[in-house]
Order: structure tokens, then sequence, then C-alpha cells
């Protein structure tokens, strides 16, 4: 049962840090690095421990495209990019 906790205790902090960064980009929207795979500089990223947030910058909003490890290739992605 420790395990499982453990995990879980994990999971939540990521879940946590992934959140805390998502809030963050209403004052901080450009701070996040373009992503060159979809070559817009309106597409952004930011890591959260080995993971990417991806998001896009508009005028109106931001928008959180996706959440994904970071050694998955991004070229594979569903994206309407």
């Amino acid at each position: 049962m420790e395990a499982k906790q453990a995990v879980r205790a994990l999971l939540d902090r990521l879940l946590t840090q992934a959140l805390d960064a998502a809030a963050s980009l209403d004052t901080l929207s450009e701070r996040g690095r373009v992503v060159p795979e979809f070559n817009q500089p309106t597409v952004r990223k930011l890591f959260v421990q080995r993971y990417r947030l991806l998001y896009e910058v508009t005028p109106s909003e931001i928008q959180i495209l996706a959440f994904v490890h970071g050694a998955r290739d991004l070229t594979r992605l569903p994206l309407d990019r």
C-alpha cells in the first residue's frame, strides 16, 4: 500500500505543478519557448518536470494545447497546427 501512496503523492505533485504553470500564463504568457516543431511563434511550451505544457498565445486568450511527456515526438500529435 505504501507504493500506491507514494505514486499518488508524485502524481498529485505533478498535477499541482502543471496547474500552477498553466495559471501563471495569465501574467507571463510569453515566457515559454517557441515550439520549433510547429514553426509558429504563438505556440509555446513550458517544462513541468519531464513533461511539456504546450499552449498558444492569442490576443484574446491563452489556450492549453497539450500536456505530453518530453520524449514524445510532437510532430505526431493530432493538433490542428
